[in-house]
């Protein structure tokens, strides 16, 4: 028992110390080219999904409710 509590308490600190060592990082570079490719990656996403809405509701959506009219009707 005292083995896992001292494995689980020196985990505790090193995790600590990662926690500070990056809260003390002032390097920011990465920050902002990370951000700018998450910016990219959802603009690009939401025109992705603007197309597709647009293709079925114009296209796809119309014909099948043709074809199902056009059995059971």
């Amino acid at each position: 028992m005292r083995k896992l509590i001292n494995s689980v308490k020196t985990k505790a600190v090193c995790a600590a110390g990662r926690a500070r060592a990056a809260l003390r990082n002032e390097r920011g570079d990465f920050y902002i080219s990370d951000g700018v490719k998450i910016i990219i990656a959802v603009v690009l996403g939401a025109l992705l999904l603007a197309a597709l809405t647009a293709i079925f509701n114009d296209t796809v959506i119309p014909r099948i409710t043709q074809e199902i009219e056009g059995l059971f009707g």
